[in-house]
């Protein structure tokens, strides 16, 4: 097993690594290095799109979650619709509002947008949490897979550094374009060994018996239903919710977490350099909440019902839960083995590189070329971009070495505290009368309530302190879901105060070129107001308190008065069905209301920051300037 696995790996490096030698050798200028010179193909957008949200959610997470929680769990399976959605809402406009500014990474229009050096320091940190914790996260999961899988003959440490050194050899190769390529084949391959490895499991080791037998969870836990709409406990880590974690409003809340991958730096970054003006479509509908979705809510539960049937109790939940279902393939052939970890470790890698060089090319450009060094040329840029891939790579090893508890607990912060910008994001994208003290407020109080519902936030106050009455989660509710909850409300409340003025009149100017440049959509009022009344009876039916209807609607239907032999449990029906109704709904949204498709190019460029407008480009903090001045003599 550990051998043909080496030289698979050897082989996959050594493709990425022609990739990043060919996009090297085609840079037009030094800059290219950072941003694919915003030339990154509709294919290559598409797949690693669609890539980066599985790897946000978390692969390996997610089939372990789905062997100990059932189907209760793999529910949220659903929420990749909801993910797909808020690509809709916003990728398009950000995309076209980079066009119309000549501005290239989220921070600076965000900055620019409100006027904000708070909002812009904000990014920074969110772009910090998903470019180290959450990457190192991913490496340690990977040594733990690779060690369990091959009997400790790769040890995690090893396997650790060695990966990273590869990751970051491609990348500081190839730059953005590079890793963009890379990461879209990875996606790929993924996509297609879930589909062959899960297939394959079901037919051979009688794994679609889940139908039937449903998933071998921990005693307590219900397999096949949902848990109640709410349930009223302490949280977890106080009081355990009965029958199950994943109650409706959890499986929502999780959903609306989700969305925090789409809102990330990162994500936005690579459709700010993308050329695509058909792409985001067919990434939100058909891939990302087509085929990955489906993927997850069809195949992944098999997965998990093998790992549930074989795995000690002692390893329920943990990556070495994998090690006995990679044996079992392996023992009929070693590549149907080797095919499930590769599959894992390629999803989790997919992760890693796409974070750390987003993160590298975005530090340069926002932090280094703006304020530590202005006066840098185009190759000393470049150089900068090189070093912070270094520094990033060995920053992620080394916490993945040795502080993995600090990795897990910083990285679960992330995709909840990206969910944050929602407001932000709709303010940019449609709403002119969102303020920046609106957009502030609404963000101080969200991360205030989603950090006192994580670890980080609970182990920090009841160390220093007195313990909290409540857990992680509290009420069964994700903290992305209290955040948004009183930070939605915040905003809304202060914009009723400052949705007017000249700031106002100045925002609104790029909402004028967004109208400008599109067509009108067909069918007025009427066909808008259907279309997003079914999207929200769709969210509350599929995600939202109405999904719990579905633990019985078909095997026990109240219009029949008896039961109904399915052969399958209920909730996997209503599952699939409102997947496939929120596929359709997405496409509806997406090309009939033209919300992802770009009908022209901007025909005009507009300066967010002139001289007699309050959005004007900031000076520098003093406080930031003489910090930075400090550390840029040394």
């Amino acid at each position: 097993m550990t051998t043909p696995f080496l030289i698979l790996s050897g082989l996959f490096f050594a493709y990425a690594v022609y990739i990043a030698t060919r996009c090297a050798r085609s840079f037009g200028r030094p800059e290219d290095f950072l941003d694919g010179a915003r030339e990154i193909p509709s294919w290559a957008t598409i797949f690693a799109g669609t890539g980066v949200v599985v790897a946000g959610l978390g692969l390996p997470d997610h089939i372990l979650l789905t062997s100990l929680y059932g189907l209760q769990y793999s529910h949220v399976a659903v929420g990749l619709v909801l993910v797909g959605l808020c690509g809709a809402l916003v990728q398009k406009r950000i995309w076209l509002a980079a066009r119309i500014t000549g501005l290239g990474t989220i921070g600076d229009l965000m900055g620019e947008y409100f006027g904000s050096v708070a909002l812009r320091l904000y990014l920074l940190a969110i772009l910090f949490l998903f470019t180290i914790p959450f990457a190192a996260y991913g490496l340690g999961e990977i040594g733990q897979l690779v060690e369990a899988a091959t009997g400790g003959s790769l040890r995690a440490g090893l396997v650790i550094w060695v990966t990273a050194f590869f990751l970051f050899l491609y990348a500081v190769i190839g730059g953005w374009r590079a890793v963009v390529y890379v990461v879209a084949g990875q996606s790929f391959l993924v996509l297609t060994l879930i589909l062959f490895t899960g297939g394959f499991a079901g037919i051979t080791f009688d794994g679609l018996a889940l139908l039937t037998k449903g998933i071998a969870t921990p005693a307590g836990i219900l397999a096949d239903q949902i848990p109640g709409v709410i349930q009223f406990t302490d949280g977890i880590g106080k009081q355990l919710p009965t029958g199950g974690l994943w109650t409706t409003v959890a499986i929502l809340s999780f959903a609306l977490s989700l969305i925090g991958i789409v809102l990330s730096p990162g994500f936005g970054f690579l459709g700010i350099t993308s050329q695509t003006r058909k792409g985001f479509a067919f990434e939100q509908v058909w891939m990302t909440g087509g085929i990955a979705a489906g993927a997850l809510l069809l195949i992944a539960p098999v997965i998990a019902a093998e790992i549930a049937a074989a795995a000690p109790a002692g390893l329920a939940g943990t990556p070495a839960a994998f090690a006995g279902l990679v044996a079992r393939l392996g023992s009929m052939d070693q590549l149907l083995g080797i095919g499930l970890l590769m599959l894992l470790v390629a999803a989790l890698q997919i992760g890693i590189a796409f974070f750390a060089s987003s993160g590298a090319s975005i530090v340069t450009i926002e932090l280094v070329a703006r304020y530590v060094l202005p006066e840098l040329s185009p190759a000393g840029r470049k150089l900068a971009a090189r070093i912070a891939l270094a520094a990033i790579f060995a920053a992620i090893a080394l916490m993945a070495s040795f502080a993995p508890l600090s990795a897990t607990v910083f990285s679960s912060l992330a995709l909840s505290l990206a969910a944050q910008l929602l407001p932000a994001f709709l303010g940019l994208c449609w709403l002119p009368w969102v303020s920046r003290s609106a957009v502030l407020a609404g963000l101080v109080i969200g991360i205030i309530i989603v950090v006192f519902t994580e670890p980080f936030g609970l182990i920090l106050f009841e160390g220093l302190f007195l313990d909290l009455p409540w857990g992680r989660w509290p009420l069964t509710i994700h903290s992305a879901g209290w955040g948004l909850v009183f930070n939605v409300a915040a905003c809304l409340l202060v914009s009723l105060f400052t949705r007017g003025g000249e700031e106002r009149d100045h925002r609104q100017r790029l909402h004028d070129e967004f109208e400008a440049g599109q067509r009108a959509e067909p069918g007025g009022r009427a066909i808008r107001t259907a279309r997003w009344s079914l999207t929200l009876i769709w969210a509350f039916l599929a995600l939202g308190p109405g999904a719990i209807l579905g633990n019985s609607f078909f095997s026990r239907p109240i219009f029949t008065g008896g039961n109904v032999a399915l052969g399958m449990p209920s909730l996997l029906v209503w599952q699939i069905f409102f997947w496939l109704i929120g596929v359709l709904i997405l496409w509806w949204l997406a090309y009939r209301g033209r919300l992802s498709v770009i009908d022209a190019l901007p025909q005009h460029r507009l300066a967010l920051g002139s001289p007699r407008s309050p959005l004007q480009r900031l000076p520098t903090p003093g406080w930031i300037a003489r910090w930075l001045g400090r550390v840029a003599e040394r």
